[in-house]
C-alpha cells in the first residue's frame, strides 16, 4: 500500500523579498511626481500615478509585513488625499479583515474633538504660568527669610 504525504510546503518569503513594497515604494515615487509637476505635465503624470496605483492594487502581498505596509499606506492616502475610489477603499477593508484589524478603515473627525483638544490646550498653558507664579513667589518668600 503506497502512502501519500498530505503535508503542506510553505514557502517562507523574506519580508524584504515581498513585490508589495516595490509596488508601494513605485507608487509614492509617482504620486511624489505627480504632486510637484509643473502644469503642462499634470495631466501626464497623474495617468503615470494613476497606473501605478492600479499596479498597487493588483499586486499580491507575499508576508503579513507587505499586507501591513501596503494597508498603512494606502489608509495615509485615504485620509491625505480624500480618496473615495471604490477599489482602494475594498483592498484597505480587505486587508484589515485579513489581518485581523478591528479598527475602522478611516480615523474619525478630528473636527468635533477641536473645541476639546483647544480647551486642553489652554488649561496646559494656565497651569505652566501658574505654576511659574507660584514657584517666583515661593523664592522670593525664601529669599526674605534669610
Amino acid at each position: 500500500m503506497a502512502s501519500t504525504s498530505h503535508a503542506l510546503v510553505i514557502e517562507h518569503v523574506p519580508f524584504h523579498a515581498d513585490p508589495i513594497l516595490a509596488a508601494i515604494d513605485h507608487h509614492d515615487e509617482a504620486w511624489a511626481v505627480w504632486q510637484s509637476a509643473t502644469d503642462a505635465l499634470v495631466a501626464r503624470r497623474h495617468v503615470e500615478m494613476e497606473g501605478a496605483l492600479a499596479r498597487l492594487l493588483a499586486t499580491p502581498c507575499a508576508t503579513q509585513f507587505g499586507a501591513l505596509a501596503l494597508l498603512r499606506h494606502l489608509r495615509w492616502h485615504i485620509q491625505h488625499d480624500g480618496i473615495t475610489d471604490a477599489a482602494v477603499l475594498a483592498r484597505a477593508a480587505d486587508l484589515a479583515l485579513y489581518l485581523r484589524l478591528d479598527f475602522p478603515a478611516t480615523e474619525p473627525a478630528r473636527a468635533p474633538l477641536a473645541p476639546a483638544l483647544r480647551l486642553l490646550s489652554g488649561l496646559g498653558e494656565a497651569i505652566a504660568a501658574l505654576s511659574l507664579i507660584c514657584g517666583g513667589l515661593v523664592v522670593i518668600g525664601l529669599a526674605t527669610l534669610a
